[in-house]
Order: structure tokens, then C-alpha cells, then sequence
């Protein structure tokens, strides 16, 4: 039986925030807004996969038919994520925890509310306390909580006090990320990666990883220095994304819930535009048929390439990114 890593799903791409850096803020006259509706999340097959993620451009928790996803994937043996910008996390919290969800994922912008309110706009406070309910409400260390933070340059000098305050809340990982897809050139100046990583980012990153040791407060990092990976964090050998309306791509940057057929990105200092990519829709055609589709499997084959080359000293070629990827920062280990 075809068993896979992971399943990204989008259940909705709506929200109640425009945040600074998110896409939907940028194109929001040309965004689809919508949820996914439960005839389309029932044709993927979760018994394939170890885990899925219910997230894409979007609140997942806005989709009416949230909790009943989650139980729909639980009783194929699946674990069941979701990243939440907090909003309803304190309404739904106890339904979320009596479905099962093994994992939740808070976006916080900044610990300073100032900060938070400019980037997210939405209060620290509040979602400080729904995060409270949350871990207040856990059975058996379930669900695990997850703070997750983009390192920008106005906000990476605060990684220590999130490890503190994810302490406090009784969180149980603080994620550091990066800004990887920027949709605007403007964007660009706020991320903190690069050829020559700054040493004083350097320093934060220490000072916090220090702290979540003293604290044990589990810490994960992205790199800040651009390296070429041989497969990106998102790894489309073993995972996959499935878009609010059904469509199967090769990962959550190969797609936007926009009206062009076009994504726009901003990398290092150019204006790219690269098609979307999609190999079918589980409305109209059998996931494994989609999977195992000759194109899907040409994708696919250019990665498996990438790492057996790395292993055979002799052939010292390694194939080039497929070109959707190649202006894609998650290509280059941020």
C-alpha cells in the first residue's frame, strides 16, 4: 500500500488578518476566498499518509467543517496538525483536543504587542490567553503546541524572550522561521537570511538556544545562511499539497488561491513569475493515479536524482532544480 510522509491540506484560504507579509494581503483583489468543502477533503485518502496538515494560504480554523476533518483523518490512522493565527483557538480549543489533533501550530509575529498589532494586528494578549486555554485543556500531552515565529529584522533580537514566554504558556516547541516566499519587493528588506549571515543574528540564535536548554523549551531554528539543498524542507518525494479546490502540487509554493495562472515572487533583488503547478484534482481523478502519473514521477525523479548522485563520487552532476523551484527560497535551506 502506498504510504507517504505527509499530506499539506488547504482547507480554507479566508482570514480575518492582513498581515504585512502574507500574500493574500498583497493580491487580495485577485483571491479566491474560500473553504473547502467536505465532498472534496473525503476523496484524499489520509490511510496513505502518516500525518496531514490542515493549512495553506488561509485560517484553517474558519472552515465550519474544521473538527469534523480532523475526526474524518484520526479514524484512518492519521496524526492531524493544523497552524492557526489564534483567533478562534480559544472558542474551539476543547472540540479541537476531543477530536484528536496531535499538533497546533500559533503564529505569533512578536512578543512586543506594539509589533504584533503592526504585523498581525491582532492583540498579544488575547492570544496569549487562548494559548493558556489551550495547553490548560491538553490529555495525555496532547495536542503538542507549537509557538511559531518568522525572524524578520525588526523582530529576530526577541528568539530568547519567546523561548521565556513559551515557558510561561506551557508550550512546547518555539519555531523559528524565515521569510521564504516575499510577494512584494518592499518585503524583501525585512528578512534576515543571506550569503553573509550577520553576527549579531548569530548571537540571538545562541542566546536562545541557550535558554531553551536551561528551560527545556524545545527550539528549532532555520538556517540563515542560502545554500543550495538537494531537497527543500518540503521534500516532494515523500509529501505533498492539496489546494482548497482539490488540485495536487508538489508543495504549498507551487501554488496561490489567486485568479492568474501566475506566482509572483521577489528573489534576491528580481521580479519572477513562474506558472503554478498541479498534476491533478482528487475531485476528478484517483489520488494514486495522480501520484503515480508519468509527469508527477518526472518531478519527483529529479530530486531522487539529486540525492544518488550525492552518493556516487563518480558522478559529480548533480540535475538542476525543476524551474518552478529554482527562484523558491525553501530551494536554498532558509
Amino acid at each position: 500500500m502506498l504510504k507517504l510522509n505527509a499530506v499539506q491540506v488547504e482547507v480554507s484560504t479566508i482570514c480575518q488578518l492582513k498581515c504585512m507579509m502574507c500574500p493574500r494581503s498583497i493580491f487580495l483583489k485577485d483571491w479566491i476566498n474560500k473553504n473547502m468543502d467536505l465532498d472534496t477533503y473525503k476523496k484524499i485518502p489520509f490511510k496513505n499518509f502518516r500525518y496531514v496538515h490542515l493549512q495553506g494560504w488561509g485560517e484553517p480554523l474558519l472552515n465550519p467543517n474544521v473538527v469534523e476533518m480532523i475526526e474524518i483523518a484520526k479514524r484512518d490512522k492519521c496524526k492531524v496538525g493544523t497552524t492557526t493565527n489564534g483567533i478562534l483557538l480559544k472558542d474551539l480549543a476543547r472540540d479541537l483536543v476531543n477530536a484528536g489533533i496531535d499538533l497546533i501550530v500559533i503564529s505569533v509575529a512578536s512578543v512586543n504587542d506594539l509589533k504584533q498589532k503592526v504585523i498581525r494586528g491582532y492583540d498579544l494578549n488575547e492570544l496569549f490567553d487562548s494559548i493558556r486555554v489551550l495547553s490548560n485543556l491538553k490529555k495525555n500531552g496532547k495536542p503538542k503546541i507549537v509557538i511559531n515565529t518568522i525572524m524578520l529584522k525588526d523582530t529576530i533580537h526577541e528568539l530568547p524572550e519567546f523561548v521565556r514566554i513559551a515557558k510561561e504558556l506551557g508550550v512546547d516547541e518555539v519555531i523559528a522561521n524565515n521569510l521564504d516566499y516575499i510577494p512584494k519587493k518592499e518585503l524583501s528588506d525585512l528578512k534576515v537570511y543571506s550569503n553573509e549571515v550577520k553576527n549579531e543574528y548569530i548571537h540571538v540564535v545562541n542566546r536562545a538556544k541557550a535558554l531553551a536548554m536551561e528551560l527545556n523549551v524545545n527550539l528549532a531554528v532555520r538556517p540563515l545562511r542560502i545554500e543550495e539543498a538537494l531537497v527543500c524542507a518540503e521534500n516532494p518525494i515523500r509529501n505533498c499539497f492539496i489546494t482548497v479546490n482539490g488540485d495536487v502540487a508538489p508543495c504549498v509554493y507551487s501554488h496561490l488561491p489567486t485568479k492568474s495562472n501566475k506566482i509572483v515572487r521577489f528573489f534576491e533583488g528580481r521580479e519572477v513569475y513562474v506558472d503554478k503547478m498541479y498534476f491533478g484534482n482528487v475531485n476528478c481523478k484517483d489520488f494514486k493515479k495522480i501520484w503515480n502519473s508519468k509527469e508527477y514521477k518526472n518531478f519527483r525523479a529529479i530530486f531522487e536524482e539529486r540525492i544518488r548522485v550525492l552518493s556516487d563520487f563518480l558522478n559529480y552532476r548533480v540535475p538542476k532544480l525543476p524551474e518552478i523551484c529554482r527562484s523558491c527560497y525553501k530551494a536554498y535551506s532558509v
